[in-house]
């Protein structure tokens, strides 16, 4: 009996509350150590060649940022999984890298996707774009459940005018993506300026010159059913009026912030003329990939190659009232020079052995509902539509 009341008294621990209590906590001191310090202390990478310091307007932009919230719904890294979408072109498929925050104190990650990641948002939109997109996130993308943040704007509701704050944000965001986000970004800014001078001689076919030529004489390949005329005023009601509004004139609430000498205003989708002057095939490349240098988005993360199609032969009846009553074929108007699409001719084993060449029928060229008129040496073409059977 003395022997075990010994060795009870000179246990060191005892399977009580106090020894549990502190086992935990040195395990779960271990355990924070070992994920927070450690990597502090060994882990330093370098600024990767995308690295940059921010400027004074950009850091004042990033304090709104996180003022505002806006790291609770927008990420800021990429994974290899991310960039496989159309927006990649303009990033090259990069993945975010751990020097991509070396200047940074406090990265803004985020955990949560409600919207777009902004890791490489710098140079995808135009600061113009971001100046409505703040303002009412409806007006840019009409799904939006983004909060406005009108309230940093000066002037009247009828009249806003972009503030100081409002431009150091969209600096901020203009930023994101390091040096190629900037270039990307100070690309954008040049090719608006090239575009409004070429604009103000009369050099509307200057546009052209954004397209790859391969385009130039696409056709759309998807027939102009009722089918595809009805998804695409779906399509485009519901993703395209606040630019291009309610009538396709190009007076949608955004075009308060994009027109004028802010930038190229947005298309008046109203005027044939306007529309004749682009194949099928470069109204394609311009809904798919946006148009460089205007505050028109890349939609091809968002909407399908049926869609855009759709979206494209929808287009086509606006000049005769497509958003003004249910669109059918016949209103739809066509680039006299548009082409149809190319056939090659298929080599099939006949008998005996030989290969005579069968050529598929052609089809039939587009009907030209719309015919160019200039009235005079070097004015714009006019383009008398002419309601089809």
């Amino acid at each position: 009996m003395q022997q075990q009341g010994h060795q009870a008294e000179s246990a060191v621990f005892r399977m009580d509350g106090k020894t549990i209590f502190l086992g935990a906590i040195v395990v779960f001191s271990a355990i924070i150590f070992v994920i927070t310090t450690v990597p502090f202390l060994t882990f330093q990478p370098k600024p990767s060649a995308d690295a940059r310091p921010l400027t004074e307007m950009e850091q004042a932009g990033r304090v709104l940022y996180g003022s505002n919230g806006c790291v609770y719904c927008h990420s800021q890294y990429l994974r290899p999984q991310d960039w496989t979408g159309v927006s990649s072109f303009r990033t090259v498929g990069r993945v975010a890298q751990a020097g991509d925050y070396f200047f940074q104190q406090g990265p803004q990650l985020g955990t949560e996707r409600t919207g777009p990641d902004l890791s490489q948002e710098g140079g995808s939109h135009t600061d113009e774009w971001h100046y409505a997109h703040f303002y009412n996130p409806r007006y840019t993308s009409l799904k939006s459940i983004m909060p406005q943040f009108s309230f940093y704007y000066n002037g009247s509701s009828d009249s806003p005018t972009v503030s100081q704050e409002v431009k150091n944000l969209v600096a901020y965001v203009q930023s994101l993506g390091g040096k190629s986000g900037v270039e990307r970004a100070q690309r954008q800014r040049a090719l608006k300026t090239k575009l409004l001078s070429e604009r103000a001689k009369g050099n509307e076919a200057i546009i052209h010159e954004w397209f790859p030529s391969t385009w130039r004489n696409v056709r759309n390949p998807m027939e102009p059913t009722t089918r595809s005329l009805v998804h695409g005023k779906q399509v485009f009601t519901t993703n395209c009026i606040g630019c291009h509004g309610l009538l396709g004139d190009g007076k949608g609430p955004a075009n308060f912030f994009m027109g004028g000498e802010n930038g190229p205003a947005p298309r008046n989708l109203t005027d044939a003329s306007q529309q004749l002057m682009f194949s099928d095939g470069e109204m394609y490349d311009a809904i798919l990939f946006g148009v460089d240098g205007t505050a028109m988005p890349a939609w091809g993360d968002i909407l399908t190659v049926n869609d855009i199609w759709d979206l494209t032969n929808f287009i086509r009846t606006i000049p005769n009232g497509g958003l003004l009553r249910d669109p059918v074929p016949s209103m739809m108007i066509s680039p006299a020079d548009v082409k149809p699409i190319e056939v090659t001719p298929l080599v099939l084993p006949g008998p005996g052995g030989s290969v005579p060449a069968v050529t598929p029928k052609t089809a039939a060229p587009p009907v030209v509902l719309g015919t160019p008129t200039i009235e005079r040496p070097g004015a714009p073409a006019k383009v008398e539509v002419t309601p089809g059977p």
